[in-house]
C-alpha cells in the first residue's frame, strides 16, 4: 500500500427511495405523519454506489467521469466520512475508513460542489475565509498569506470585501474554491470543483490544481465531474461511472485507443429529444447514439452518432432529424473521446 494512496473493497451505498402515497397531500398533519410511516416501512431501494473496487496512486490526478445521477458524489462522500458505507470499506492515507475514521478526517481536504451555503452571508468573502482559516487552526501570518493566494487564484481579489449575497452563484463558487485552497493535505477530494465557472475561470482553476496542488506539493487528487473536456485534459487516469458501477479505468489515452471506432460523425442540431434520438438509432448503419444538450430552452447541443459507415449513415441521419422537427446546425467528422468511451459502454451520451 505505499504508493497507493486511496483503495476502495467493495465500497456500497444504498438509499431508500420514498414517494409520497397518492391522495395524501391535503389530510391532516398527524394522518399525513402516519401515513408516511407507513410508506417508509416499504420504501424502495436504490444502490448509488455499486461494489465499487477502485485503487489511487499516491500523487496521482484522478476522475471520476460521469453523468449527474451516476453516483460519483455519493462515492467521494463515502470516501470523505460524510456518509457510512453499507457494505465494504476503504484505505485512505493507510487508514481505514470504518476503524480509524478521525485520523482519516485528518488526512483530507473535501471541496463540495454548492456547499457556499455553509458561508456566513453577514461577513465579507475576506472575513469569512479569515474565520475559516482560524478554524483550520492557521497561524495569522500563513492565513494572511494563503487567503490573499486563494483570492488572487479564484478571482475574487476585487470582490473580497463583498458579502456572499451579493455575489452571483459562479462567484460563490469560486468563494468556495478559495476556502478549499486554504489547507494542505496529503489527499484532495473535489466534486465538481469547476462547475458553474466562465471557461477562462475554469481554464485557471485546472492549472492551479494540476501545477500547483499536483505537480508542485504533490498532493493526491481525487475529482469528480460530468465535464470530458476537463476529464481528458486534466486527470492521469479516470474511471467511468454509470448508474453507481465503475465501466471502465484506465488513462484517458488508453480508453480512447481500446474503441472500436475511429471516426465519429457529430452533428450540431436544434431541437435535439428523445424520439429523434431513438430514430437514429434505428438506423442500419448506425451502432451508438449519444448526445449533449448545451441549451435546454432551445433543445440544441451535439448528437455522436458511432457508425461503421460514415457515408451511407450520415443522409439517414440528416433525414431523421429533419422528420423530427430538428434543424442541423453544423456537421463534421471528428476523432473519438471519452464521451465516445462512456457511449459505447452504456449506448448513451454523458449529458443524457
Amino acid at each position: 500500500m505505499g504508493d497507493v494512496a486511496i483503495k476502495t473493497f467493495g465500497l456500497t451505498k444504498r438509499f431508500r427511495k420514498e414517494k409520497i402515497p397518492a391522495g395524501v397531500l391535503g389530510r391532516s398533519h398527524w394522518l399525513l405523519s402516519l401515513t408516511l410511516k407507513l410508506k417508509l416501512r416499504k420504501a424502495e431501494e436504490f444502490t448509488a454506489v455499486d461494489h465499487v473496487n477502485l485503487e489511487v496512486r499516491r500523487g496521482e490526478l484522478f476522475g471520476l467521469l460521469g453523468p449527474n445521477g451516476a453516483g460519483k458524489t455519493t462515492l467521494i462522500k463515502c470516501l470523505s466520512t460524510l456518509l457510512i458505507p453499507d457494505e465494504g470499506t476503504a484505505i485512505i492515507n493507510g487508514y481505514d475508513l470504518l476503524e480509524e475514521p478521525e485520523k482519516v478526517k485528518r488526512s483530507i481536504n473535501f471541496l463540495g460542489s454548492g456547499q457556499w451555503v455553509g458561508f456566513d452571508w453577514a461577513l465579507t468573502v475576506r472575513e469569512n475565509l479569515e474565520f475559516f482559516a482560524n478554524l483550520y487552526g492557521l497561524s495569522p501570518k500563513t492565513a494572511k498569506e494563503r487567503i490573499a493566494e486563494a483570492l488572487n487564484i479564484v478571482g475574487l481579489k476585487d470582490r473580497a470585501d463583498e458579502k456572499p449575497h451579493r455575489l452571483s452563484a459562479g462567484m460563490r463558487q469560486k468563494m468556495l474554491l478559495a476556502k478549499g485552497f486554504l489547507i494542505r493535505t496529503p489527499i484532495f477530494f473535489m466534486d465538481e470543483p469547476t462547475i458553474g465557472l466562465d471557461p477562462v475561470s475554469a481554464r485557471e482553476i485546472r492549472r492551479y490544481i494540476k501545477e500547483k496542488l499536483r505537480d508542485e506539493m504533490g498532493e493526491t487528487i481525487l475529482l469528480t465531474t460530468h465535464y470530458m473536456q476537463e476529464a481528458q485534459q486534466l486527470c492521469d487516469r479516470v474511471a467511468i461511472m454509470d448508474r453507481g458501477k465503475i465501466v471502465a479505468c484506465g488513462t484517458p489515452e488508453d480508453l480512447i485507443r481500446g474503441l472500436k471506432r475511429k471516426e465519429i460523425l457529430e452533428v450540431e442540431a436544434v431541437n435535439i429529444g428523445p424520439e429523434l434520438l431513438d430514430e437514429v438509432r434505428r438506423i442500419d448503419s448506425v451502432e451508438n447514439v449519444g448526445s449533449r444538450i448545451e441549451d435546454e430552452v432551445m433543445a440544441s447541443g451535439v448528437i455522436r452518432v458511432h457508425t461503421y459507415d460514415v457515408e451511407s449513415a450520415l443522409p439517414n441521419v440528416l433525414q431523421a432529424i429533419d422528420r423530427r422537427g430538428g434543424k442541423v446546425l453544423h456537421v463534421s467528422i471528428s476523432e473519438p473521446n471519452l464521451e465516445d468511451v462512456f457511449i459505447e459502454l452504456t449506448g448513451r451520451g454523458l449529458g443524457e
